[in-house]
């Protein structure tokens, strides 16, 4: 929900009134949601070890700013404008849960670095991620090439 301040208020953030309140400066917009304690999901135990699994992988820091940079790239897109990323990690997940949907026998619980290098997967280079048609084509995207 978008937040409109009457007296130009910027950049709050807390709880108020059972409620939290967001300022991002990136956007300039202030956001607000009810305060709520999380229910148990059972789905929530498979993303843990997903994400668990995908930590282990532990990319390497130039694959991380081919992210990054390529983040900024698409940001900068016009269909972008409203839906920006805020963070690299969030297009590698991206990438990676398209991935498992698409190439059979993926299993992102399982998933270990020595498999993407057999395998040749998609998601070894920004690169081969767009060219598989998992991420938007950006300008230049040919010079993230950097490896998992």
């Amino acid at each position: 929900m978008k937040v409109e301040f009457k007296w130009g208020v910027r950049g709050f953030s807390g709880y108020a009134d059972d409620a939290v309140y967001m300022y991002n400066r990136r956007l300039k917009k202030s956001y607000m949601r009810l305060y709520t304690y999380p229910a148990r999901n059972p789905s929530a135990d498979r993303a843990k070890l997903v994400m668990a699994n995908l930590k282990l992988l532990q990319p390497s820091k130039g694959f991380k700013l081919n992210y990054y940079d390529y983040m900024l790239a698409f940001n900068e897109l016009p269909e972008n404008e409203y839906r920006q990323m805020l963070c690299w990690n969030n297009l590698y997940l991206r990438v990676m849960y398209a991935m498992q949907k698409r190439v059979l026998g993926v299993d992102l619980a399982t998933l270990t670095r020595q498999d993407i290098y057999d395998r040749n997967l998609p998601c070894i280079t920004v690169k081969a991620a767009v060219e598989a048609g998992y991420l938007p084509g950006v300008k230049d995207y040919e010079r993230f090439d950097k490896l998992i």
